[in-house]
């Protein structure tokens, strides 16, 4: 989402609260997947959804029941200003337990794992099953607080501003989260305590076809983590939640 077409839109419909409006967007990096082509595998240490990890070694793998969801280099959005506070190098490494599924809580840590890795020489680890393996591109946008955003307009602008984007699959990192059943911000503060007032969105991934694999029924899988654990790098720290329809 581009700020000029919400800026258009409030001017077009003369709105008066339109810095309120633009208040309940923040900056982030969406994640878009790339269809795949060829049976070529993504180069090691490249960005990627699915596929089997890249790591120092097999002994790194988190276990076999977990299933690498997605592994970013983090040089390939360095300059994102939205996201500044990443480590500016390293692979962020994604693993979730999907045959359980949970959606989060501290009795449940064993079925997510986030894996920083700062070393360059990697192997392909083959351990456990894989997702579709699929290439991702970057690209900076803006993200609405939606329940803020919905009570800033009346029903019927608030549908006509929802037409104006085809939202697609929705993979990101940092801003504020697409909700499904609430204020994932507020959940998290709720279910793993104060530590988690303002978290930082270290990755959004939606159920996708394109993927094979779905959360729950249709939702949308959240890894959060408090800002003083991200700046130093603590990324054992990640929390999840878990929304569906």
């Amino acid at each position: 989402m581009e700020l000029k077409t919400i800026e258009r839109f409030i001017q077009q419909r003369g709105l008066k609260n339109g810095e309120d409006i633009l208040n309940a967007f923040t900056k982030r990096v969406n994640l878009n997947l790339v269809p795949r082509t060829t049976r070529e595998e993504v180069p090691i240490g490249h960005s990627k959804f699915g596929g089997y990890p890249d790591l120092p070694n097999a002994e790194n793998h988190p276990g076999d029941h977990l299933t690498l969801l997605a592994q970013f280099r983090l040089s390939d959005f360095a300059e994102c200003e939205s996201v500044g506070e990443l480590p500016k190098e390293g692979l962020l490494s994604f693993f979730y337990d999907l045959e359980e599924q949970p959606w989060g809580g501290v009795d449940e840590r064993h079925f997510w794992r986030v894996l920083y890795t700062e070393e360059t020489q990697l192997e392909r680890v083959r351990v456990g099953e894989a997702l579709n393996e699929r290439a991702v591109t970057f690209e900076e946008g803006y993200a609405e607080n939606g329940y803020d955003l919905y009570e800033l307009m009346d029903e019927e602008v608030y549908e006509s501003f929802e037409e104006l984007f085809n939202y697609g699959e929705l993979h990101a990192i940092g801003g504020h989260p697409n909700e499904v059943q609430g204020d994932v911000f507020e959940e998290a503060q709720y279910t793993y305590g104060e530590r988690f007032e303002n978290p930082f969105l270290l990755f959004q991934m939606d159920t996708s076809e394109e993927l094979d694999v779905m959360f729950g029924d249709a939702g949308i899988l959240y890894f959060l983590i408090p800002t003083d654990a991200l700046l130093n790098k603590r990324f054992e720290e990640t929390e999840i939640i878990m929304q569906c329809y």
